[in-house]
């Protein structure tokens, strides 16, 4: 499900695949930006302390084009 999620949500243009950590704990996902967006911040559960809490984007891990996504795609299932 995450895979197919991520293919749909990189199909035009170019965006990235960035890490958010949560304020409270340090925990990490992974969400997908527009190049020109702003740095993310959104809310979140963070499953460590079941609470609501406010996640900012921390790092850039990869640059996501049309051609990128199938790579990805078939190195998280090796």
């Amino acid at each position: 499900m995450r895979l197919s999620w991520i293919l749909n949500a990189a199909k035009s243009g170019r965006q990235l695949l960035v890490n958010c950590e949560s304020q409270a704990t340090g925990h990490r996902v992974m969400r997908i930006r527009d190049r020109t967006q702003e740095k993310l911040e959104f809310l979140r559960v963070d499953p460590w302390i079941d609470q609501e809490v406010l996640y900012k984007e921390t790092r850039k891990i990869k640059t996501l084009e049309k051609r990128n996504i199938r790579e990805i795609h078939l190195s998280r299932l090796t």
